[in-house]
Protein backbone atom coordinates (compact mmCIF):
# COMPACT_ATOMS: atom_id res chain seq x y z
CA UNK A 1 0.00 0.00 0.00
CA UNK A 2 1.09 3.59 -0.26
CA UNK A 3 1.75 4.82 2.43
CA UNK A 4 1.42 8.58 1.00
CA UNK A 5 -2.69 7.68 -0.40
CA UNK A 6 -5.04 8.96 2.15
CA UNK A 7 -8.65 9.03 2.51
CA UNK A 8 -8.71 11.10 5.85
CA UNK A 9 -10.46 14.01 7.31
CA UNK A 10 -7.80 15.30 9.84
CA UNK A 11 -9.09 17.41 13.11
CA UNK A 12 -5.79 17.51 15.21
CA UNK A 13 -2.21 18.57 14.80
CA UNK A 14 -0.67 15.64 15.56
CA UNK A 15 -2.19 13.79 12.64
CA UNK A 16 -0.20 16.48 10.52
CA UNK A 17 3.06 14.57 10.96
CA UNK A 18 1.68 11.40 8.81
CA UNK A 19 1.12 14.19 6.04
CA UNK A 20 4.25 16.11 6.17
CA UNK A 21 5.99 12.72 6.23
CA UNK A 22 5.60 12.73 2.33
CA UNK A 23 7.10 14.53 -0.35
CA UNK A 24 3.56 13.43 -2.42
CA UNK A 25 0.50 13.54 -1.28
CA UNK A 26 -2.40 11.40 -2.77
CA UNK A 27 -5.98 10.52 -2.11
CA UNK A 28 -8.68 12.83 -0.96
CA UNK A 29 -7.58 14.74 2.30
CA UNK A 30 -9.79 16.71 4.54
CA UNK A 31 -8.25 18.83 7.22
CA UNK A 32 -11.14 20.76 9.61
CA UNK A 33 -12.75 21.79 12.70
CA UNK A 34 -10.80 23.90 15.60
CA UNK A 35 -8.07 21.75 17.19
CA UNK A 36 -5.21 22.95 15.19
CA UNK A 37 -3.59 26.36 14.86
CA UNK A 38 -0.53 26.07 12.81
CA UNK A 39 0.05 24.19 10.13
CA UNK A 40 3.60 22.64 8.88
CA UNK A 41 3.49 20.74 5.49
CA UNK A 42 6.83 22.14 4.79
CA UNK A 43 8.49 18.42 4.05
CA UNK A 44 5.23 17.97 0.81
CA UNK A 45 6.72 18.83 -2.80
CA UNK A 46 3.73 17.92 -4.40
CA UNK A 47 -0.51 17.66 -4.57
CA UNK A 48 -1.38 15.01 -6.13
CA UNK A 49 -4.74 14.50 -4.49
CA UNK A 50 -7.65 16.49 -3.31
CA UNK A 51 -6.72 18.85 -0.51
CA UNK A 52 -9.59 20.82 1.13
CA UNK A 53 -9.26 22.81 4.02
CA UNK A 54 -12.55 23.64 5.60
CA UNK A 55 -14.43 25.76 8.16
CA UNK A 56 -12.03 26.56 10.70
CA UNK A 57 -11.44 28.72 13.62
CA UNK A 58 -8.24 28.07 14.67
CA UNK A 59 -6.32 27.64 11.94
CA UNK A 60 -3.54 30.85 12.01
CA UNK A 61 -1.11 30.13 9.08
CA UNK A 62 -0.17 26.95 6.63
CA UNK A 63 3.33 26.51 5.78
CA UNK A 64 3.77 24.67 2.17
CA UNK A 65 7.10 26.43 1.61
CA UNK A 66 8.54 23.44 -0.58
CA UNK A 67 5.35 22.82 -2.35
CA UNK A 68 6.24 23.12 -6.45
CA UNK A 69 3.57 21.77 -8.13
CA UNK A 70 -0.56 21.44 -7.67
CA UNK A 71 -1.45 18.45 -10.06
CA UNK A 72 -4.62 17.75 -7.86
CA UNK A 73 -6.67 20.55 -6.57
CA UNK A 74 -6.05 22.76 -2.88
CA UNK A 75 -9.31 24.55 -1.58
CA UNK A 76 -8.58 26.77 1.33
CA UNK A 77 -11.97 27.92 2.73
CA UNK A 78 -13.77 29.39 5.44
CA UNK A 79 -10.90 29.47 7.97
CA UNK A 80 -11.79 32.64 9.72
CA UNK A 81 -8.55 33.37 11.37
CA UNK A 82 -6.20 32.62 8.86
CA UNK A 83 -3.24 35.11 8.28
CA UNK A 84 -1.12 33.51 5.93
CA UNK A 85 -0.09 30.62 3.56
CA UNK A 86 3.78 30.35 2.51
CA UNK A 87 3.78 29.08 -1.37
CA UNK A 88 7.69 30.34 -1.64
CA UNK A 89 8.18 27.40 -4.07
CA UNK A 90 4.86 26.54 -5.44
CA UNK A 91 5.21 27.20 -9.62
CA UNK A 92 2.26 25.31 -10.99
CA UNK A 93 -1.21 24.63 -10.11
CA UNK A 94 -3.93 22.84 -11.81
CA UNK A 95 -6.49 23.96 -9.52
CA UNK A 96 -6.29 26.47 -6.51
CA UNK A 97 -9.27 27.96 -4.73
CA UNK A 98 -8.62 30.51 -1.57
CA UNK A 99 -11.94 31.40 -0.32
CA UNK A 100 -13.97 33.38 2.87
CA UNK A 101 -11.02 33.60 3.79
CA UNK A 102 -12.05 37.23 5.93
CA UNK A 103 -7.73 37.62 7.51
CA UNK A 104 -6.57 36.24 5.07
CA UNK A 105 -3.25 38.92 4.22
CA UNK A 106 -0.34 37.50 3.09
CA UNK A 107 0.50 35.19 0.95
CA UNK A 108 4.16 34.15 0.12
CA UNK A 109 4.94 32.95 -3.84
CA UNK A 110 8.65 33.82 -4.03
CA UNK A 111 8.71 31.96 -6.90
CA UNK A 112 5.08 32.97 -8.65
CA UNK A 113 2.78 30.55 -10.43
CA UNK A 114 3.66 30.05 -13.98
CA UNK A 115 1.48 27.17 -15.37
CA UNK A 116 -2.13 27.35 -13.72
CA UNK A 117 -5.49 25.44 -14.57
CA UNK A 118 -8.24 27.00 -12.56
CA UNK A 119 -7.34 30.15 -9.71
CA UNK A 120 -10.36 31.22 -7.93
CA UNK A 121 -9.45 33.76 -4.91
CA UNK A 122 -12.84 35.19 -2.96
CA UNK A 123 -13.60 37.32 0.11
CA UNK A 124 -10.32 37.75 1.28
CA UNK A 125 -7.89 40.92 2.94
CA UNK A 126 -5.42 40.09 0.39
CA UNK A 127 -3.84 43.83 -1.04
CA UNK A 128 -2.03 42.37 -4.02
CA UNK A 129 -2.06 39.30 -6.38
CA UNK A 130 1.57 39.55 -6.70
CA UNK A 131 3.15 35.59 -7.90
CA UNK A 132 -0.54 34.43 -8.13
CA UNK A 133 -0.62 34.97 -12.26
CA UNK A 134 2.36 35.29 -13.71
CA UNK A 135 1.08 32.56 -16.49
CA UNK A 136 0.19 33.56 -20.03
CA UNK A 137 -2.79 31.30 -20.65
CA UNK A 138 -5.55 29.52 -17.87
CA UNK A 139 -8.65 27.80 -17.93
CA UNK A 140 -10.61 29.24 -15.26
CA UNK A 141 -9.10 32.69 -13.37
CA UNK A 142 -12.40 34.61 -11.01
CA UNK A 143 -11.24 37.01 -8.69
CA UNK A 144 -14.13 38.47 -6.80
CA UNK A 145 -15.05 40.17 -3.58
CA UNK A 146 -11.31 40.79 -2.73
CA UNK A 147 -12.29 44.23 -0.68
CA UNK A 148 -8.15 45.26 -0.24
CA UNK A 149 -7.08 44.57 -3.76
CA UNK A 150 -7.35 48.08 -6.10
CA UNK A 151 -5.21 47.05 -8.62
CA UNK A 152 -5.37 43.75 -10.98
CA UNK A 153 -2.76 44.01 -13.35
CA UNK A 154 -2.22 40.97 -15.76
CA UNK A 155 0.44 41.60 -18.13
CA UNK A 156 1.07 38.04 -19.41
CA UNK A 157 -2.28 36.66 -19.83
CA UNK A 158 -2.82 36.03 -23.42
CA UNK A 159 -5.59 33.34 -23.37
CA UNK A 160 -8.60 32.32 -21.20
CA UNK A 161 -9.87 29.05 -22.14
CA UNK A 162 -13.38 28.82 -20.24
CA UNK A 163 -13.53 32.24 -18.05
CA UNK A 164 -12.13 35.27 -16.85
CA UNK A 165 -13.88 36.88 -14.02
CA UNK A 166 -13.03 40.18 -12.19
CA UNK A 167 -15.95 41.51 -10.29
CA UNK A 168 -16.26 43.70 -6.44
CA UNK A 169 -12.64 44.12 -5.59
CA UNK A 170 -11.63 47.36 -3.73
CA UNK A 171 -12.79 50.49 -4.40
CA UNK A 172 -11.57 52.28 -7.34
CA UNK A 173 -9.96 49.06 -8.68
CA UNK A 174 -7.74 49.38 -12.00
CA UNK A 175 -7.39 46.39 -13.91
CA UNK A 176 -5.02 46.27 -16.93
CA UNK A 177 -5.53 43.06 -19.12
CA UNK A 178 -2.81 45.07 -22.14
CA UNK A 179 -1.64 41.37 -23.39
CA UNK A 180 -5.39 39.17 -23.61
CA UNK A 181 -6.23 38.29 -26.74
CA UNK A 182 -8.46 35.97 -26.56
CA UNK A 183 -11.16 34.29 -23.40
CA UNK A 184 -14.09 32.16 -23.80
CA UNK A 185 -16.04 34.08 -21.29
CA UNK A 186 -15.42 37.73 -19.76
CA UNK A 187 -16.74 39.16 -16.88
CA UNK A 188 -15.72 42.63 -15.75
CA UNK A 189 -17.34 44.27 -12.52
CA UNK A 190 -17.16 47.11 -10.01
CA UNK A 191 -14.03 48.99 -11.12
CA UNK A 192 -13.05 52.26 -11.65
CA UNK A 193 -10.50 51.55 -15.22
CA UNK A 194 -10.15 48.70 -17.49
CA UNK A 195 -7.45 48.06 -20.05
CA UNK A 196 -7.83 45.41 -22.56
CA UNK A 197 -6.37 47.07 -26.07
CA UNK A 198 -5.43 44.31 -27.80
CA UNK A 199 -8.72 41.69 -26.74
CA UNK A 200 -9.67 40.20 -30.51
CA UNK A 201 -12.35 37.61 -29.53
CA UNK A 202 -14.65 36.77 -26.62
CA UNK A 203 -15.39 33.46 -27.60
CA UNK A 204 -18.55 33.28 -25.12
CA UNK A 205 -20.48 35.68 -22.92
CA UNK A 206 -19.23 39.30 -22.01
CA UNK A 207 -20.75 40.95 -19.84
CA UNK A 208 -19.45 44.88 -18.22
CA UNK A 209 -21.44 46.02 -15.42
CA UNK A 210 -21.63 47.93 -12.02
CA UNK A 211 -18.72 49.98 -13.44
CA UNK A 212 -17.91 53.90 -12.11
CA UNK A 213 -15.90 54.69 -15.78
CA UNK A 214 -17.19 57.65 -18.34
CA UNK A 215 -16.39 55.96 -21.94
CA UNK A 216 -15.94 52.19 -22.65
CA UNK A 217 -13.51 51.74 -26.27
CA UNK A 218 -12.58 48.24 -26.93
CA UNK A 219 -11.41 49.19 -30.29
CA UNK A 220 -10.00 45.63 -31.16
CA UNK A 221 -12.58 43.88 -30.60
CA UNK A 222 -14.24 41.60 -33.96
CA UNK A 223 -16.67 38.93 -32.35
CA UNK A 224 -18.40 37.79 -29.30
CA UNK A 225 -19.66 34.13 -29.54
CA UNK A 226 -21.91 34.70 -27.02
CA UNK A 227 -23.96 37.60 -25.55
CA UNK A 228 -22.62 41.10 -24.96
CA UNK A 229 -24.44 42.37 -21.77
CA UNK A 230 -23.75 46.14 -20.87
CA UNK A 231 -25.50 47.24 -18.08
CA UNK A 232 -25.69 49.23 -14.68
CA UNK A 233 -23.11 51.25 -15.26
CA UNK A 234 -24.00 54.34 -13.93
CA UNK A 235 -21.03 57.08 -14.99
CA UNK A 236 -21.04 55.35 -18.59
CA UNK A 237 -21.93 58.00 -21.30
CA UNK A 238 -20.16 56.51 -24.26
CA UNK A 239 -19.80 53.37 -25.72
CA UNK A 240 -17.23 52.42 -28.57
CA UNK A 241 -17.12 48.97 -30.30
CA UNK A 242 -15.87 50.68 -33.50
CA UNK A 243 -14.17 46.62 -34.87
CA UNK A 244 -16.98 44.55 -33.94
CA UNK A 245 -18.32 42.81 -36.44
CA UNK A 246 -20.76 39.38 -35.05
CA UNK A 247 -22.40 38.94 -31.72
CA UNK A 248 -23.55 35.15 -31.57
CA UNK A 249 -25.74 35.90 -29.16
CA UNK A 250 -28.05 38.57 -27.23
CA UNK A 251 -27.22 41.89 -27.45
CA UNK A 252 -27.93 44.02 -24.52
CA UNK A 253 -27.70 47.82 -22.90
CA UNK A 254 -29.63 49.03 -20.26
CA UNK A 255 -29.81 50.51 -16.58
CA UNK A 256 -26.94 53.21 -18.36
CA UNK A 257 -28.35 55.88 -16.35
CA UNK A 258 -25.94 58.83 -18.07
CA UNK A 259 -25.44 56.64 -21.50
CA UNK A 260 -26.23 59.18 -24.49
CA UNK A 261 -23.67 57.80 -27.22
CA UNK A 262 -23.50 54.56 -28.72
CA UNK A 263 -21.22 53.13 -31.39
CA UNK A 264 -21.26 50.02 -33.11
CA UNK A 265 -20.07 50.98 -36.67
CA UNK A 266 -19.09 47.84 -38.34
CA UNK A 267 -21.82 45.34 -36.30
CA UNK A 268 -23.11 43.15 -39.14
CA UNK A 269 -24.70 40.28 -37.75
CA UNK A 270 -26.46 39.47 -34.25
CA UNK A 271 -27.66 35.91 -33.73
CA UNK A 272 -30.29 36.74 -30.43
CA UNK A 273 -32.32 39.33 -29.68
CA UNK A 274 -31.50 42.99 -29.32
CA UNK A 275 -32.94 44.86 -26.39
CA UNK A 276 -31.48 48.64 -25.64
CA UNK A 277 -32.99 50.81 -23.60
CA UNK A 278 -31.95 54.15 -22.28
CA UNK A 279 -31.62 58.16 -22.86
CA UNK A 280 -29.28 58.16 -25.47
CA UNK A 281 -29.55 60.18 -28.39
CA UNK A 282 -26.96 58.42 -30.82
CA UNK A 283 -27.00 54.83 -31.77
CA UNK A 284 -27.04 53.43 -35.10
CA UNK A 285 -25.87 50.60 -36.59
CA UNK A 286 -24.87 51.51 -40.15
CA UNK A 287 -22.94 48.14 -41.27
CA UNK A 288 -26.16 45.91 -40.10
CA UNK A 289 -26.85 42.64 -42.08
CA UNK A 290 -28.98 40.52 -40.05
CA UNK A 291 -30.31 40.27 -36.82
CA UNK A 292 -32.05 36.77 -36.10
CA UNK A 293 -34.26 37.67 -32.55
CA UNK A 294 -36.51 40.09 -31.29
CA UNK A 295 -35.59 43.39 -31.55
CA UNK A 296 -35.90 46.44 -28.63
CA UNK A 297 -34.58 49.71 -28.92
CA UNK A 298 -36.35 52.37 -26.47
CA UNK A 299 -34.98 55.61 -26.16
CA UNK A 300 -36.33 58.54 -23.53
CA UNK A 301 -34.47 61.36 -25.49
CA UNK A 302 -35.99 63.57 -27.98
CA UNK A 303 -33.26 63.56 -29.96
CA UNK A 304 -33.37 60.03 -30.79
CA UNK A 305 -34.49 58.99 -34.31
CA UNK A 306 -36.19 55.16 -35.08
CA UNK A 307 -35.79 56.32 -39.41
CA UNK A 308 -33.32 53.47 -39.94
CA UNK A 309 -33.59 51.46 -37.97
CA UNK A 310 -37.48 51.45 -39.60
CA UNK A 311 -35.62 51.12 -42.41
CA UNK A 312 -34.02 48.29 -41.67
CA UNK A 313 -36.83 46.03 -40.62
CA UNK A 314 -38.77 47.15 -43.74
CA UNK A 315 -35.83 45.68 -45.93
CA UNK A 316 -36.42 41.98 -43.51
CA UNK A 317 -32.58 42.82 -42.26
CA UNK A 318 -34.28 42.79 -38.74
CA UNK A 319 -36.18 39.06 -38.58
CA UNK A 320 -37.33 38.78 -35.18
CA UNK A 321 -41.04 37.96 -34.72
CA UNK A 322 -41.25 41.33 -32.71
CA UNK A 323 -39.68 44.42 -33.63
CA UNK A 324 -40.07 47.37 -31.59
CA UNK A 325 -38.74 51.15 -31.58
CA UNK A 326 -39.62 54.14 -29.81
CA UNK A 327 -38.06 57.74 -28.67
CA UNK A 328 -40.50 60.79 -27.37
CA UNK A 329 -41.35 63.10 -30.47
CA UNK A 330 -40.15 65.64 -29.85
CA UNK A 331 -42.97 69.02 -28.48
CA UNK A 332 -42.13 71.76 -31.04
CA UNK A 333 -41.43 70.46 -34.36
CA UNK A 334 -42.40 67.00 -36.14
CA UNK A 335 -40.96 64.42 -34.89
CA UNK A 336 -37.88 62.50 -36.46
CA UNK A 337 -38.79 59.13 -35.45
CA UNK A 338 -42.31 58.48 -33.34
CA UNK A 339 -42.64 55.75 -31.80
CA UNK A 340 -43.18 52.57 -34.17
CA UNK A 341 -45.44 50.56 -31.31
CA UNK A 342 -46.78 51.75 -27.40
CA UNK A 343 -44.32 53.64 -25.00
CA UNK A 344 -41.37 51.96 -23.43
CA UNK A 345 -39.68 52.84 -20.46
CA UNK A 346 -36.04 53.03 -20.60
CA UNK A 347 -35.32 50.21 -17.77
CA UNK A 348 -34.95 46.92 -17.55
CA UNK A 349 -35.50 44.42 -14.76
CA UNK A 350 -34.78 41.70 -16.08
CA UNK A 351 -31.42 39.53 -13.95
CA UNK A 352 -28.27 39.15 -16.57
CA UNK A 353 -27.21 35.44 -17.48
CA UNK A 354 -23.78 36.26 -16.45
CA UNK A 355 -25.26 37.74 -13.11
CA UNK A 356 -22.64 35.58 -10.91
CA UNK A 357 -19.51 36.07 -8.87
CA UNK A 358 -18.38 32.95 -10.46
CA UNK A 359 -17.14 29.70 -9.11
CA UNK A 360 -17.44 28.55 -5.27
CA UNK A 361 -17.13 32.00 -4.10
CA UNK A 362 -18.79 32.14 -0.69
CA UNK A 363 -20.62 35.26 -1.00
CA UNK A 364 -22.17 37.67 -3.97
CA UNK A 365 -23.10 41.03 -4.05
CA UNK A 366 -27.01 42.02 -2.76
CA UNK A 367 -29.65 41.46 -5.15
CA UNK A 368 -29.35 44.85 -6.26
CA UNK A 369 -25.99 44.19 -7.78
CA UNK A 370 -25.89 40.73 -9.00
CA UNK A 371 -22.44 39.31 -8.76
CA UNK A 372 -21.32 38.58 -12.24
CA UNK A 373 -16.82 47.95 -11.82
CA UNK A 374 -18.76 52.62 -7.11
CA UNK A 375 -16.51 54.64 -7.89
CA UNK A 376 -15.87 57.93 -9.32
CA UNK A 377 -12.48 57.12 -11.61
CA UNK A 378 -13.21 59.18 -14.93
CA UNK A 379 -12.12 56.90 -17.94
CA UNK A 380 -11.96 54.03 -19.38
CA UNK A 381 -8.81 53.92 -21.83
CA UNK A 382 -8.16 50.76 -24.16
Amino acid sequence: ADDCSFSTTIKASASLDQLNSCETLKGKIKITGDEISSVQLNKVKKIDADVNFYNSSSITDINFNNLESISGSLNVQALTQLHSIDFSSLSEAEKLSLISLPSFAIINLNKGISSAGSIQVSDTALSSLQGLTNFDSIETLNINNNKNISSIELDQLDHVKTGLTLSFNGDDCEVKLDNLKWASNLTIQDVADVSVGNLTEVNGTCVIAYNSFENLEISKLKEVGGSLQIFANDELTEVSFNQLKDIGGEFRIYNNSELTDIGFPKLEEIKGAVNIKGKFDNFTLKGLKEVDGDFTVVSTSEDFSCDDFKKLHKKKKIEGHNFKCSAPSKKSKSSKGGSSSSGSSDSDDSSSSGGSSGGDSSSSKSSDATSLFSTSFLGLTI
